[in-house]
């Protein structure tokens, strides 16, 4: 991990690395204040000016506990002090669960304008995958602890191709063999790997299918392979 080996030398490794855990893990009778003091006392990397900046645009007290804080603003905190660290590789495991639409929107602009510079790498691991399509580079599926899909977005628009079949045209598609295939109001959707897109094209609407959809394609198929071997 970054070159080093995390058995060997976590010492040097932990002060490149920040990770958000899907639950809360600050005590809920510290104090916001205690919060930052504790950090700025065990990470060499951290700013507290910083923490302080990022905190001052939200209505979190530093004299108020954890337990009085909402989930957004626990999450608002995490942030604020994972930010303010200068680490190659932060990891953020669910961040936003169980927050409201409002919240997971802030959450991802700040981490994106206030931390992402272009030379860190933040991993995320969410099922709430439509919130980050658009600011993604790269894109894994996992599926009972295997890696069943991995590459670059460039690469899933030039390889996939979502298809909402003209009438009358479906038995041509599914000759290309698709990958998947559903019904949305009476009319057949399919999803295709490296097809070129203009035969699709000449059979209905075409476009990129989105990640959600792209994964119950992947990992249904995946199931079906699985199913069909004898361990």
């Amino acid at each position: 991990m970054l070159g080093r080996n995390p058995w060997t030398e976590r010492d040097q490794l932990m002060r490149d690395v920040c990770f958000i855990a899907d639950v809360a893990v600050l005590p809920r009778w510290l104090r916001v204040s205690q919060a930052l003091d504790y950090v700025a006392g065990v990470h060499p990397r951290f700013d507290r000016a910083k923490a302080e900046s990022f905190l001052a645009r939200t209505t979190i007290k530093r004299d108020s506990k954890v337990k009085q804080l909402s989930k957004g603003m626990v999450a608002q905190l995490h942030l604020a002090l994972v930010m303010a660290i200068d680490a190659k590789l932060l990891v953020l495991d669910e961040p936003t669960l169980g927050l409201d639409i409002l919240f997971r929107k802030q959450f991802y602009d700040s981490l994106l304008n206030d931390y992402f510079d272009r030379n860190r790498t933040i991993v995320v691991t969410t099922h709430q995958v439509e919130e980050l399509q658009h600011v993604l580079t790269d894109l894994m599926f996992m599926d009972r602890g295997r890696i069943v899909l991995a590459c670059s977005m460039d690469e899933l628009e030039a390889r996939y191709g979502e298809l909402t079949v003209n009438p009358g045209q479906v038995a041509a598609a599914r000759a290309l063999k698709p990958m998947y295939e559903r019904e949305v109001l009476g009319r057949s959707v399919m999803l295709f790997d490296r097809v070129d897109r203009r035969q699709l094209a000449a059979l209905g609407e075409v476009r990129t299918p989105s990640i959600a959809d792209l994964f119950v394609a992947v990992v249904g198929n995946h199931a079906g392979e699985t199913q069909g071997v004898a361990v």
